[in-house]
């Protein structure tokens, strides 16, 4: 049962790792009107990942010990 947690927090850090890289390879421009255009959503959806994927990790370690 535990391992089940183990994978998720694992592809949850992946997908965080994923949102970051996405986030630096798109890059941020402005257009001829000034206005900042870049891909702002996936900096939360980033950390939504990781505070998932640490939250599946101590459930893992917690049903392991018990």
């Amino acid at each position: 049962m535990n391992l089940r947690y183990l994978v998720a927090a694992v592809a949850c850090f992946l997908a965080a790792k994923g949102c970051y890289e996405l986030f630096q390879r798109i890059g941020s421009r402005l257009d001829d009107q000034g206005f900042l255009h870049e891909p702002f959503g996936l900096i939360p959806l980033g950390w939504l990942f990781v505070f998932a994927g640490a939250i599946l990790l101590v459930l893992s370690w917690v049903r392991r010990n018990k």
